[in-house]
């Protein structure tokens, strides 16, 4: 009996990757429809035309993934961050998916040509067929403009959810340039930058929280400018919480000296100040005006930072001290990266006033922090080394094996000494079983 052969690898990965996209497509797209809804109902005293919806849905997927977008007469390109990193995730997981996937249906490992040639039209195909109706829609319905910075952030969220899919299920042993380091290695820096990461978040909310405190009254009377103070805080929080991952970097930003940009009237940092005009919202009214003394000494929190976060922990400060100095450089690289993208996207315009070019600056603000951890990251583990922490566990393993050679050797001296073999007889003394 005849049997059709079976699907090529090519055609089998290609249809896998466009069901991927099609079950993310089928999420965001309905979801920007359902946000824009909302938006046209509120709006509606303005008697916007129904193709508003439309435009508005593809316009906030486009600004969600990093494009450029102007509607109502405003420039907006400041991601929703929080918006943003709930996408990326939804990106990374589908491509976990086709790599694995792919994995599974690629020639043997040995014939590395065919199984990155498989490998790589799955994931260019996965990134195209994202990018392409996004591009489209975005720039047809959306209004979007396809600036050299939209479009290097659109590229930069694709490729570091791809790289972050293959690196999760297939290691980097098969990455080139990366297949020298050891998986050990390479576990520990990613482990540690995963520390490091969540450290900076809670860092960045304490400063702001501190910011309040000290600034309570020009925040509290933020709201009395509204004609419903209530409605207009609960409304306040939940735009500040769609923006939280890039209000909480800026924090981190201010921390580092390099500040946040507001429009073009300066920035505001931990060494200078500025008196910009900035819509009436929290945590904006905390970069007008003028900081204390002591505010200069906030680097020194991302110093203290990268220091703890080596030091603390028996077990993690061991491990980061078998890895040495080249675990600690991985470790800052793979730092500066993620911390180099949250810039690229926690900056743009989102209206008038200090809002036309807001955010901090991803040419400095992403050197700083990582330099001002690295430098405590660099200290935290010097100080291992001189302390010895490195070598506690050689020392004990060198003394276990003292102690069996000295047992050993007490075992061996008791048995001749102490041994049940009968003593030869002494000269001069009569046995009894022996003739007289």
């Amino acid at each position: 009996m005849h049997t059709s052969p079976h699907p090529q690898p090519y055609r089998r990965t290609i249809l896998a990757v466009l069901m991927e996209v099609a079950k993310i497509d089928l999420i965001v797209v309905p979801a920007g429809f359902v946000i824009a809804t909302v938006f046209w109902i509120i709006g509606l005293g303005s008697q916007l035309p129904y193709s508003t919806i439309p435009e508005w849905a593809f316009a906030l997927w486009a600004t969600v993934s990093g494009l450029s977008v102007s509607t109502l007469g405003f420039d907006f390109s400041l991601a929703p961050s929080l918006v943003t990193v709930g996408l990326w995730f939804l990106v990374a997981a589908g491509a976990k998916r086709v790599v694995g996937g792919t994995a599974a249906d690629s020639p043997t490992e040995s014939d590395l040509g065919g199984w990155w040639a498989l490998m790589g039209t799955a994931l260019g195909t996965y990134v195209v067929a994202y990018a392409g109706p996004l591009l489209v829609l975005a720039i047809l319905v959306g209004q979007a403009a396809v600036t050299p910075f939209g479009f290097l952030r659109l590229v930069l969220f694709l490729l570091t959810a791809v790289a972050w899919a293959l690196i999760r299920v297939r290691g980097i042993g098969d990455i080139p340039g990366l297949s020298p380091i050891a998986d050990e290695t390479f576990s520990v820096a990613v482990r540690l930058v995963r520390r490091l990461l969540w450290a900076a978040a809670a860092l960045g909310v304490i400063v702001l929280l501190v910011g309040i405190a000290i600034r309570w009254s020009d925040v509290a009377d933020t709201l009395q400018v509204y004609s419903s103070p209530v409605a207009a805080g609960i409304g306040l929080i939940v735009v500040q919480a769609l923006f939280a991952p890039s209000i909480v970097y800026s924090a981190v930003s201010w921390t580092a000296g390099t500040g946040v940009g507001i429009g073009g009237a300066g920035t505001s940092s931990a060494f200078t100040s500025t008196s910009a005009p900035v819509p009436d919202v929290h945590v904006l009214q905390l970069l007008s005006g003028d900081y204390p003394a002591w505010t200069a000494a906030a680097p020194g929190l991302l110093v203290l930072l990268g220091l703890l976060c080596v030091i603390l922990g028996r077990d993690r400060a061991r491990d980061i001290a078998e890895q040495s100095w080249i675990g600690l450089g991985i470790a800052i690289g793979i730092l500066f990266v993620i911390v180099e993208v949250l810039a690229l996207f926690a900056r743009g315009a989102m209206g008038p006033l200090g809002l036309s070019g807001f955010g901090p600056s991803a040419l400095t603000s992403a050197p700083a922090i990582t330099g001002w951890i690295g430098a405590g990251m660099a200290a935290g583990l010097l100080l291992i080394r001189l302390s010895g922490l490195h070598t506690v566990d050689s020392d004990f393993a060198d003394d276990d094996e003292d102690g069996d050679d000295e047992d050993a050797f007490d075992e061996a001296d008791g048995s001749e000494a102490f041994g049940e073999d009968e003593p030869e007889p002494v000269d001069g003394v009569v046995n009894d079983d022996e003739p007289r």
